[in-house]
């Protein structure tokens, strides 16, 4: 009878803990299962969908399955030339940010001045305020009426006011306004994690601040500026808003093309084709991105 009692007794603690270990089996399943939701309801289902209308000779009432349309998108001069310009617009935008970004980024996660602060609070300050309204704002300083135009005309340098807007570099300086919070905080996060000793080390062994900088600092922060890229590079190739703002009409974007052919045009095939090609471009432009840093990190 005691044996009986004692064997039943060892089942009882072995069970539990079989069930202890089912329970964390399926843990991190439960854990990702509102993630795996959100991203296949707003980001897989719709990329499929889209592929799907790019695919179809006509829509909605579709007879085939062509890739016609993705011969017109690719093919095509005008299409070539505005996704040309979309690339470039989201490089130089990506280039600028981190040249401009990066020595506030330094100064906020290096500095022990008392005005850190309010520079941290100015850098934040325009996420605060919506991109309409920004851009509002750039109207008013740039616009043949805009501050600008005024203080040049009041000092006499021009008769006729400058043509500021409606160009490329309009939107650029624009965006970078827009994205610069971005690139200064993931750089700053990872400026902040380095330990001051690496630089003290290098400078104990003879490298001058220059060296130090570039042989230690800037190597180190790169993943910072790698995460800050990826952000302002991805915002900057689907932008909609500010070139239309900015470059009223004369800038077109992907963004705005794929709009003009599904919404005006109402050619959903092309606008579709026209926006998985700005889905696979940027991927691949990450891709290589991605090779690049992880082959600079390796060094």
């Amino acid at each position: 009878m005691s044996t009986a009692v004692s064997g039943s007794t060892d089942a009882v603690p072995m069970a539990s803990q079989r069930r202890v270990r089912d329970v964390s089996r399926l843990m991190p399943l439960a854990l990702l299962a509102p993630g795996i939701v959100v991203i296949g309801l707003g980001l897989v289902w719709p990329i499929a969908a889209m592929l799907a209308v790019s695919l179809q000779d006509k829509f909605p009432d579709a007879t085939r399955v062509t890739l016609e349309h993705y011969g017109t998108v690719l093919s095509d001069p005008y299409f070539l030339r505005i996704i040309g310009r979309t690339f470039a617009l989201a490089t130089v935008v990506t280039v600028i940010a981190a040249l401009v970004g990066y020595p506030v980024a330094w100064y906020l996660a290096r500095s022990n001045s008392r005005w850190k602060h309010l520079v941290f609070l100015g850098v934040i300050a325009p996420l605060m305020v919506s991109i309409i309204v920004r851009m509002i704002g750039w109207t008013i300083i740039l616009g043949n009426e805009g501050l600008i135009n005024a203080v040049l005309r009041a000092l006499g340098a021009i008769d006729e006011p400058l043509r500021l807007m409606q160009g490329f570099w309009s939107v650029v300086l624009g965006l970078v306004h827009i994205l610069l919070p971005f690139m200064i905080l993931s750089i700053a996060a990872v400026l902040g994690k380095i330990d001051r000793s690496y630089a003290e080390a290098a400078n104990i062994l003879g490298a001058n601040p220059v060296r130090t900088f570039l042989s230690v600092t800037l190597p180190l922060s790169v993943q910072g500026i790698a995460s800050g890229s990826v952000i302002v590079f991805c915002i900057s190739v689907g932008v909609f808003v500010t070139p239309i703002m900015l470059g009223r009409g004369q800038v077109a974007v992907l963004a705005i093309t794929i709009q003009e052919q599904m919404v005006v045009l109402v050619d959903w095939p092309t606008g579709a084709a026209a926006a998985m090609v700005l889905t696979a471009g940027t991927l691949v432009v990450l891709g290589l991105y991605g090779m690049f840093i992880r082959r600079h990190a390796r060094r």
